[in-house]
């Protein structure tokens, strides 16, 4: 037997005692053999208690396993090789890239473009296909995305592995990102700073079997899920769509900008001493801001500040976060989950030693606007949100959401009609940062309330239809756990609606 020592990063902490504070190192012992196994890896985290505990269900499930790269599994597994990235500013000559993270968003959109010129080799490769797994493969590894046509037409980083599989895309989808999946393939990075993984080490990756017509079900489950999601952008493009018909704007880009040298390099412009406003930023006085008011006054209806029409505007306090199990906690909304297709890492926050938890909840309805870091994040809080806490860094608008005209807002700030609004009032040097009082000066368009009804509820809709298909997939992960944990003797009988 091997001793090796493992470091935790946070104690412990259970809400009804007080709170049992683990050792920072915590010995604990493996087979020697293990340790000639694979990669010959003498890291702790290799060998990890969930990661003992994934192998241990793995093997007494019963069920028949299978390498991910067996040739029955998938038809490839693959990345690609890093490459310079030459953009171009004429989207007709070039490829909209997406980097991983973005891969993950809900709302995949580039304002990139790789020039096709100057792409490399085999372009076409970088393009996944529907059906496709990506898993991410550095820095926040093993994070896992199916590919459907909306992502299709996106060029798509070296950072992101491919794997074209031949069993149901779901069922594989729904294994690698149940915590079974994600302790073993998480095991395998490597690296100091920025961690990594390669496509040899998700090939070597076990994969149990359930029968055909379970992996089936699976399945249907999870591409229900990701057709919600389709479904969800598809109103949220409506709903931008029919903002820019009805309120007479055109599309907004930076060629209506009135730089000093055009749209070429560098952005100058000149600002009048009178309107420095106390402000020598040269980010507040940028003059996309300037334009997307003027291109607003010609518009059809008369504008108004956002803060004359909310009904509330509010950031919360700052406050320490104190992190702990699931059944103890208050289920906790960071700024960057707010544009995530799924909510990676979820944390739960103390109800008993956070005491501003009160002013932390989220309200159904309510407008949610990122206030820090990256400033102009925008969502909606849907019904799932219910009794859920959202960062001091979410601002929070309230307005109309009982027929659905808060839609409306959430539709407008999406637009760069609200972004560079918003965006113009950051301050700060190393965070950027919002107050209320700058999300309250945004100017809108004061469109007639049934205008505001028809593209608010569109936007609503999406956003209740994301949820919908985040509790669907989970739904589907937890039945593959939990028939994995029971193993092959002990599979219940599927229920109506399962699947539903």
């Amino acid at each position: 037997m091997v001793e090796l020592m493992r470091s935790n990063a946070l104690p412990a902490i259970s809400e009804p005692l007080e709170p049992i504070i683990e050792p920072k190192v915590r010995p604990f012992s493996v087979s020697a053999h293990w340790l000639t196994e694979d990669d010959c890896r003498l890291d702790a985290s290799f060998y990890a208690d969930e990661v003992i505990a994934a192998r241990r269900i793995i093997q007494e499930s019963g069920f028949e396993i299978r390498l991910l790269g067996d040739t029955s599994m998938t038809k490839e597994i693959f990345n690609l090789s890093r490459f310079k990235r030459i953009y171009t500013n004429d989207p007709t000559k070039g490829y909209p890239y997406l980097s991983a993270s973005e891969a993950l968003m809900f709302r995949p959109q580039s304002d990139r473009w790789i020039a096709r010129d100057k792409a490399p080799k085999q372009a076409e490769r970088y393009f996944a296909k529907d059906g496709w797994l990506l898993v991410t493969c550095s820095g926040a590894v093993g994070r896992c995305v199916l590919v459907t046509k909306r992502l299709e037409h996106f060029f798509l980083t070296h950072d992101l592995i491919r794997i074209n599989p031949l069993l149901p895309a779901g069922y594989l989808y729904a294994f690698l990102s149940s915590w079974i999946g994600q302790a073993l393939m998480v095991k395998e990075q490597y690296g100091m700073t920025v961690t990594h993984l390669e496509p040899q080490h998700l090939a070597r990756l076990p994969v149990p079997l359930l029968p055909a017509a379970l992996q089936q079900e699976i399945h249907e489950q999870i591409m229900q899920a990701y057709q919600l999601r389709d479904e969800a952008n598809d109103l949220l493009d409506k709903a931008d769509e029919l903002l820019h018909t009805e309120l007479g704007l055109p599309r907004f880009d930076e060629s209506r900008v009135p730089y000093l040298f055009g749209s070429s390099k560098p952005k100058a412009f000149t600002v009048k001493a009178a309107e420095l406003e106390g402000r020598l930023d040269a980010s507040f006085h940028i003059p996309i801001a300037k334009a997307v008011v003027e291109q607003l006054r010609k518009g059809k209806y008369p504008l108004v500040r956002l803060g004359e029409v909310a009904t509330r505007i509010f950031i919360p306090p700052r406050f320490k976060r104190i992190y702990v199990s699931p059944e103890y906690g208050v289920p906790f909304l960071r700024p960057s989950d707010i544009i995530m297709m799924r909510y990676y890492d979820l944390k739960y926050l103390s109800r008993r030693a956070t005491s501003v938890v009160d002013q932390l909840m989220l309200r159904v309805g309510d407008i949610m606007v990122t206030t820090d870091g990256t400033v102009g994040r925008i969502g909606v809080v849907p019904t799932h949100f219910d009794g859920w806490a959202g960062s001091n860094n979410i601002g929070r608008i309230s307005y109309s959401s009982e027929d659905n005209r808060n839609g409306y807002i959430a539709a407008f700030l999406m637009t760069p009609y609200g972004y560079y609004q918003l965006t113009r009032e950051i301050y700060g040097g190393v965070v950027d940062h919002l107050e209320e009082e700058h999300i309250a000066a945004v100017w809108l368009p004061n469109a007639p309330l049934e205008v505001q009804r028809c593209i608010g509820t569109l936007v609503v809709q999406a956003f209740e239809k994301k949820e919908e298909a985040n509790a669907i997939e989970d739904r589907a992960i937890a039945r593959l756990e939990n028939i994995l944990t029971r193993g092959k003797g002990n599979i219940m009988p599927s229920r109506k609606g399962d699947a539903a």
